[in-house]
C-alpha cells in the first residue's frame, strides 16, 4: 500500500536517509505535477546538501538513462514519464543498475504512471519497495500553530534564537545542515538558503 505524505515530509525523509543510491518515488494527482517538480527543483538540495540534476523523460527511456549516466549531480528528479509505453518502462527496469548516484534520486510520477511502473517496471518497483509515496496536497501548509511549535523545536535542539539564526544566514556561517534550511523556510527567509 502506498503511504499519504506531504512535501514536507518526503523533504524530511530524504534528509535523513544514509548517503547511498537511495531512490524513492512520488506520485502525483497531474494537476499538481508542476508545481511539485518545481517545489523539489527549488527545495530538495537543502535536504540532500548535493548537487541536484532535474531530467526530463520525455524523450523516452533512452535518452533519459545515458542523460543520468552523463550528468555529475549526486542527487536526481526524474519527471515526465507519462508518455511511457511498456517498452520504455521495461527499458528502465533493465536499466536500473544504470542509474547509480552518490545520493540517488526520485521519480514524480502522475497518478496514471504507477500502475505502468509496477506492470512494466516490476524490479525497479520491487527495489523502491516501500519508499513510494502518494503525495498528500492537503497536507502541505503547517498551521500557525504548527509552524510555531516546529520553530520552538528547532530553537531548544540547536539553541538558537530566530534572530540568531538569521545573523548567522546573513554572515554566511550558518551550517548546512537540514534543520537550519528548513528554519529559514518557517521564517519565510528563504532567500538567505546559499544554494
Amino acid at each position: 500500500m502506498i503511504r499519504s505524505i506531504s512535501l514536507d515530509d518526503f523533504l524530511q525523509r530524504v534528509g535523513s536517509q544514509p548517503n547511498g543510491n537511495v531512490w524513492s518515488a512520488i506520485v502525483v494527482s497531474s494537476s499538481y505535477l508542476s508545481e511539485v517538480i518545481e517545489d523539489l527543483k527549488e527545495t530538495i538540495g537543502i535536504f540532500t546538501e548535493c548537487e541536484i540534476g532535474v531530467i526530463s523523460g520525455k524523450n523516452g527511456a533512452t535518452n533519459l538513462i545515458i542523460s543520468v549516466e552523463n550528468t555529475a549531480e549526486d542527487y536526481l528528479v526524474l519527471y515526465d514519464l507519462e508518455s511511457w509505453n511498456r517498452d520504455n518502462w521495461r527499458e528502465f527496469d533493465y536499466a536500473r543498475s544504470r542509474l547509480a548516484k552518490k545520493r540517488g534520486g526520485v521519480l514524480v510520477l502522475a497518478s496514471e504512471s504507477i500502475e505502468s511502473l509496477s506492470r512494466f517496471a516490476p524490479n525497479f518497483a520491487s527495489w523502491l519497495g516501500s519508499r513510494i509515496y502518494l503525495f498528500d496536497r492537503g497536507r502541505e501548509l503547517l498551521t500557525a500553530d504548527e509552524r510555531q511549535e516546529r520553530l520552538l523545536a528547532l530553537q531548544e535542539y540547536l539553541g538558537l534564537s530566530n534572530s540568531e539564526v538569521i545573523e548567522l544566514a546573513k554572515a554566511h556561517k550558518l551550517p548546512s545542515d537540514p534543520e537550519y534550511g528548513e528554519w529559514l523556510i518557517l521564517l519565510n527567509r528563504e532567500d538567505l538558503i546559499e544554494r
